[in-house]
């Protein structure tokens, strides 16, 4: 399961700082008081993200996720550096919290696939890098190595709660809300950060991955 991340991190492991704001795009914005039901042509996804600090993580004193990022398929962009279609990337530097910030973003439908990871590592005060993985590691020949999602006009997805794992290095892992009971936990918490959206239509359709998150149906 870890066989393309770990290739990653030790080819292109390296010291890099950036900070910045979620960029917005012709593809995806962020939501917050607009009602969906208003824009029938486009999709929402909805998600939700830990940025705080994963203590003594695979032998790193810490580590803290930096950014995630998402390109619609087929992507167009051939470099590096251009800016994910959806990009999440406000992680705080200094102060942080031990919960889930919730996401919503009105996307034009398609798929998405995977394309950009920052992680922040420390080894003490002193010393600190990142691993950053770049779009040309995610995407091949128009195809996801890393994972993907869907989302249909009209549509109001659910793609998990991201965060870390550090079972053999410090991972992006992609959780969820279990079962049931958990799901409408996430609905009503959701509900309260994005009063306009329509939680009772939200699919649960988790962001499907062979190498960041094992496969979950809601019963």
């Amino acid at each position: 399961m870890r066989i393309i991340a770990t290739i990653f991190f030790l080819q292109i492991t390296s010291v890099w700082f950036a900070a910045g704001a979620a960029a917005q795009s012709a593809v995806a914005e962020r939501i917050s008081g607009v009602s969906v039901a208003s824009h029938p042509d486009k999709g929402v996804v909805l998600l939700a993200v830990r940025w705080d600090r994963r203590w003594n993580c695979s032998g790193f004193e810490n580590a803290q996720l930096r950014a995630i990022g998402f390109d619609k398929l087929p992507s167009a962009k051939t470099g590096d550096d251009a800016n994910a279609d959806v990009l999440l990337d406000d992680a705080p530097l200094i102060a942080t919290k031990p919960a889930f910030d919730n996401y919503a973003f009105m996307v034009e439908p398609g798929d998405y696939a995977l394309s950009r990871l920052e992680i922040k590592v420390a080894k003490s005060k002193s010393e600190v890098g990142f691993f950053k993985i770049p779009r040309s590691r995610f995407l091949k020949d128009g195809q996801s190595l890393g994972g993907s999602f869907t989302v249909a006009a009209g549509e109001v997805v659910y793609l998990g709660h991201f965060y870390l794992d550090c079972t053999l290095q410090p991972i992006l892992w992609r959780y969820y809300a279990e079962g049931r009971d958990g799901f409408n936990a996430y609905l009503a918490s959701l509900k309260r950060s994005h009063p306009a959206l329509e939680t009772e239509k939200v699919v649960f359709r988790l962001f499907q991955t062979k190498e960041f998150g094992n496969d979950y149906k809601l019963p």
